[in-house]
């Protein structure tokens, strides 16, 4: 993939810093509705736990519950027209969006469906234009 970029150093700092208490727990935990909502509906659900949700439990001592953290993805690009902004359902069909639009950026977006955090995770550019 080209343009690729991986924010998981910004995120582990955000939490670093949420964790030291430099920043509120309010601050990242505050997912528009409809990205919650796009989450619960239609979101890949991810094998690890909220880093939020996990620190709050580690500060109660209380045992976890099954934590709902989805991946969501948005693609962004002149190309794609009317399905600019629009939420992917699968990795397949943004295959299908890279072999028939020139260019567009996607976007994958980490939610809580418990707290509400929500932080980027990738992005990249796909399309014709970015055949290797």
């Amino acid at each position: 993939m080209r343009g690729f970029t991986d924010y998981r150093m910004a995120k582990r700092a955000l939490v670093r810093e949420v964790s030291e208490g430099q920043r509120p727990v309010s601050d990242v935990c505050d997912a528009h509705p409809e990205l919650l909502r796009a989450a619960r509906n239609v979101g890949t659900a991810v094998d690890q736990d909220c880093p939020i949700c996990e620190l709050a439990d580690d500060r109660a001592e209380v045992a976890r519950d099954d934590v709902a953290l989805r991946q969501v993805i948005y693609v962004f690009g002149d190309s794609l027209r009317r399905r600019s902004g629009a939420v992917v359902w699968n990795r397949a069909e943004l295959g299908d969006l890279a072999a028939t639009h020139t260019s567009f950026t996607a976007y994958v977006v980490e939610c809580c469906l418990v707290c509400g955090w929500n932080h980027l995770i990738e992005s990249f550019l796909l399309g014709t234009e970015h055949r290797r």
